[in-house]
C-alpha cells in the first residue's frame, strides 16, 4: 500500500493576507496545485480523500486534470486542528492561543480551546483515519489532500511515533510526503516534505517551446 499525503497548496491565509477561517488559495497556490496535477498523472492512485476546507477542495480541483475517473471523498474527519476562537478575525492567533493555554494549567497539548480541538484529540483524530485507511486499501494507493498539523500526526502514528516528534519537522504547502506500508501495516519506506515535482514541472515547461520550435 502507499500512501501520498499532500498539504494543500498556498492560501491567502498561509501568505499572510487578511481572509476568511475557511480561506481560499492564492495565485502561488493555484499554480502550486496545478504542478502537482501535473505530476500526480504518473502515479497509479484507487482513491482520493479530501479535506472539505476551501483550501484542501481547491487544491484538488486544479490538480484534477491529471486524474480520469477516480472516486474521491471529501470528508471532515480530516480537518485541520480547530483553533476554535483563536481563529478568527482573518488570521490565527498563536500568541492568545499560547497564552490561554498557559493559563488553563494544562499542558498545551491538551489545551482545548473553545469551540475547537486540542491537539490530543487531533493525534487520537488522525491515528483512527490511519487505522482506517490500512484496514481498507490493503495493497491499493491512496492520496489524501488535507493540512499541516493533521497530516504530520497521521505521519507521527504511522511510524510509531511519540507526538513530541513533530516539533522536529514540519510539511509545507503543496509538500507531497509518501509511506510504503506493507501487509503487516508496517512502514517499510517513506519520505516526507518533498518537493521535487514542482521543480520538475517548472524545468518541463521550461523545456516545452525549445521542443516545440524543433518539431517545426
Amino acid at each position: 500500500m502507499k500512501l501520498y499525503l499532500i498539504r494543500h497548496a498556498k492560501s491567502k491565509r498561509n501568505s499572510g493576507q487578511v481572509s476568511d477561517r475557511d480561506t481560499e488559495l492564492n495565485e502561488d497556490g493555484i499554480e502550486q496545485a496545478r504542478r502537482l496535477g501535473a505530476w500526480f498523472k504518473k502515479a497509479k492512485v484507487n482513491h482520493i480523500y479530501c479535506s472539505k476546507l476551501k483550501r484542501a477542495k481547491d487544491t484538488l480541483k486544479w490538480m484534477l486534470a491529471g486524474f480520469n475517473g477516480i472516486s474521491i471523498t471529501y470528508t471532515a474527519k480530516i480537518n485541520e486542528h480547530n483553533m476554535g476562537i483563536y481563529s478568527k478575525d482573518g488570521h490565527d492567533d498563536w500568541a492568545s492561543y499560547f497564552k490561554a493555554a498557559d493559563e488553563s494549567g494544562k499542558p498545551t497539548y491538551d489545551f482545548r480551546p473553545k469551540q475547537g480541538e486540542s491537539f490530543s484529540e487531533l493525534q487520537s483524530r488522525a491515528g483512527k483515519f490511519y487505522k482506517m485507511l490500512v484496514k481498507k486499501y490493503k495493497n491499493k494507493n491512496v492520496l489524501i489532500v488535507g493540512h499541516g498539523f493533521f497530516l504530520k500526526h497521521l505521519i507521527l502514528h504511522a511510524l510509531d511515533l511519540d507526538a513530541s516528534e513533530g516539533r522536529f519537522f514540519g510539511l509545507e504547502n503543496a509538500s507531497v510526503s509518501e509511506l510504503h506500508i506493507d501487509n503487516k501495516n508496517k512502514v517499510t519506506r517513506f519520505y516526507v516534505n518533498d518537493f521535487h515535482h514542482i521543480l520538475l514541472e517548472a524545468m518541463r515547461a521550461k523545456k516545452k517551446p525549445k521542443l516545440l520550435r524543433q518539431m517545426k
